[in-house]
């Protein structure tokens, strides 16, 4: 114990504070790499900090090399390859941790913070997070400061005065950092976008169903997109934002079919009435699929640069390529609508298909209940009736199904979630002949008070089915809103208790409503970072810069605003260095009138030598009593020419003569 107890060494502190600046690199990592790379990084870094503090050696070659062995097999079993933004990433989060247990030169110093540096920027690829910016914050400034330590050759100063300095050094940089955020060319699309990592994202909705992946979502708080209406709608059950159309049954799931796959162009194929328009931007967060979401129904596909979008024939909206970055595009759509009263027979087929063999309660009962309606409207009021008056149970644990899934859910559990009302729901519609399909998307959301945009989380995710009838066409039908109204006229999100770390607070202060208020401050917040630094794309750069006259804009004039505006950056800068050298050189001039005079009593300061290493040699030579002018005249000549001294400057200058006239004048 006696080992930790002593005030740490020079040396120890700088080791110390370069591991700590190190791990800052790496630790923005640990929140998507797998559990062993995190495991191997923290071992290494926790060995590093040991020897630190116990004094002793570091590992010799042949205990290390063993270990970097066995982090790269980790990495070729894992990735099957050194190649790679997953495999690269990797390896260097591990080879920065080994480094700092390799050390022999002032060489490996420089190697582990420009190796941190890079390692930091790579985290971006895939975070770009307020966290992550103020962690980047923090992480280059202990990285500067660790790299300012190592220019020291006498005496270091203090950590907060290594730390200040750091700090203004990075604040030089920010008028640079602003001129290429604003004025950098920005292309279409994600800047860091890798098709081979795209499997690696997050997903919401899946392009088939199955009992289960709704519910599944459910419990997931995660913003799916964002939504600023331009009128809003004043009834909320309007609220059902399309996604994917499954029309293929195999008596399991629902999928897309590839006939309905097929693209259309730009405009709605079959949309013939129409009314109640809603115009309204979204910015969808990225899930790694083609889908595009829109208010039911879109009155045409949107534009989106670098990605075009299209229609299909069952009304979705789909990218030319993966949502791979956050997105933001401007839709109109209707509310009330009709569709084409002529449907294709391939469609019809198509949507009335039902696999042999499955279910046979459930097409016993719609064979009775079809022999009992005159009409298909009546016969769908009869389904919902039934549904109504069993008493259906809206929950996220229905159990799990058997062979005949729909036939237990109808007859014996009576417990569902919406995939499981809108399955059977679509069933029941085509063993009677109507065609039908399910649609997926969400539904609903909720209206962030602070920034007024209206949030839809991946728990809105919801299932409902659109059936054919003659008189209107596709008609949107949703069972769940005959079991469970409250679901359609308020989130899931907001008819359950709040989750997580909200749960936590509201059991504590018994009052929901905070937590709720501090997550749609958060929810804003990310908001406006979203929308203003990591939606600063070529569309906003464009406006800004017409703004300033650049009608027509290319490459060329682009270029010439950014070397103008740095010009009149370096110019300033110059400016300012040239009146800082100015003053070093008025202190420097009373410098040299001291080194003549020390050398007039015997001590010379060698060209190499540093005021500290010069006044180590003078206290040598001369008596005790005449050092304390000395002394105070290098240090304070230190600190007025090199740490910022914020005393009036001709004040300071003035200090400085009057002791370099005691020294002179002193016997």
């Amino acid at each position: 114990m006696s080992r930790f107890t002593n005030p740490l060494t020079q040396d120890k502190s700088n080791s110390v504070l370069l591991t700590i600046s190190c791990f800052t690199a790496v630790f923005p990592h640990f929140f998507h790499t797998t559990a062993w790379v995190i495991a191997g990084s923290s071992f290494a870094l926790i060995w590093r900090l040991w020897l630190v503090m116990t004094g002793r050696k570091l590992p010799a070659t042949l205990l290390l090399l063993p270990y970097v062995c066995l982090m790269m097999a980790g990495v070729w079993i894992s990735f099957h390859t050194f190649l790679g933004k997953e495999a690269g990433v990797t390896m260097l989060i591990l080879l920065i941790s080994c480094k700092l247990l390799e050390m022999h030169a002032k060489r490996d110093l420089y190697v582990a913070v420009f190796l941190a540096y890079f390692l930091l920027l790579t985290s971006y690829l895939y975070n770009q997070t307020i966290f992550s910016g103020t962690l980047s914050i923090l992480s280059v400034l202990l990285l500067t400061t660790s790299l300012s330590t190592f220019q020291y050759t006498s005496v270091i100063p203090p950590l907060s005065e290594r730390l200040s300095a750091s700090f203004r050094m990075l604040l030089t940089a920010i008028p640079v950092m602003l001129i290429g955020f604003f004025l950098f060319p920005r292309i279409p699309g994600p800047l860091w976008g890798l098709p081979s990592d795209e499997g690696h994202g997050k997903s919401g909705l899946s392009d088939s169903l199955n009992p289960g992946n709704i519910s599944d979502l459910a419990l997931n708080e995660d913003i799916a997109f964002r939504v600023k209406f331009h009128n809003y709608p004043k009834d909320k059950s309007v609220l059902y934002w399309r996604g994917i159309v499954l029309d293929d049954y195999d008596g399991r799931s629902w999928k897309a079919s590839a006939q309905s796959k097929a693209s259309t162009g730009q405009t709605p194929p079959s949309l013939t009435s129409k009314s109640g328009i809603i115009s309204y931007d979204i910015t969808l967060e990225p899930h790694q699929k083609k889908w595009l979401f829109g208010l039911d129904m879109p009155e045409s596909a949107p534009a989106i640069a670098g990605n075009p979008a299209l229609i299909t024939p069952n009304m979705e909206l789909r990218a030319n390529t993966p949502i791979i970055s956050r997105q933001r595009y401007s839709l109109r759509s209707y509310t009330a609508y009709h569709f084409s009263k002529n449907i294709d027979p391939a469609e019809k087929q198509l949507n009335t298909l039902l696999p042999h063999s499955t279910n046979p309660k459930t097409r016993l009962f719609a064979r009775q209940l079809r022999r009992q309606s005159t009409s298909d409207v009546q016969y769908i009021q009869s389904i919902l009736a039934y549904f109504t008056n069993q008493q259906f149970e809206y929950t996220l644990h229905p159990g799990k199904a058997g062979l005949h899934a729909i036939d237990e859910f109808l007859f014996v559990n009576k417990k569902g979630f919406c995939e499981h009302y809108a399955s059977a729901f679509t069933f029941l519609m085509r063993e009677a002949g109507i065609p039908a399909r399910i649609v997926t998307g969400y539904q609903g959301g909720m209206q962030n008070p602070i920034d007024d945009y209206f949030e839809v989380r991946q728990s809105d995710a919801h299932a409902w089915t659109e059936v054919w009838l003659p008189a209107t066409g596709w008609t949107r039908i949703d069972p769940t809103a005959t079991i469970a109204p409250e679901r359609i006229h308020q989130s899931f999100y907001q008819a359950n208790s709040a989750r997580g770390f909200a749960a936590v607070v509201s059991s504590v202060f018994q009052n929901q409503s905070w937590p709720q208020y501090v997550q749609m401050y958060w929810d804003a917040t990310n908001n406006e970072w979203n929308q203003w630094i990591l939606g600063y794309g070529q569309q906003k750069q464009e406006n800004l810069l017409r703004s300033f006259d650049f009608d027509q804009l290319d490459l060329q004039k682009t270029g010439i605003a950014a070397a103008s505006a740095a010009s009149v950056l370096f110019v300033a800068a110059a400016l300012i260095s040239v009146l800082r050298r100015r003053k070093q050189l008025n202190a420097e001039s009373l410098y040299k009138a001291f080194c003549e005079h020390m050398a007039a009593r015997g001590v010379t300061k060698a060209a190499h030598e540093s005021p500290t290493i010069f006044l180590e040699r003078i206290k040598q030579t001369l008596p005790k009593e005449e050092l304390h002018n000395i002394e105070e005249f290098l240090h304070y000549y230190s600190r007025y020419c090199y740490a910022g001294h914020n005393d009036n400057e001709q004040a300071s200058f003035t200090r400085l003569k009057n002791i370099l006239y005691r020294i002179q004048h002193e016997q």
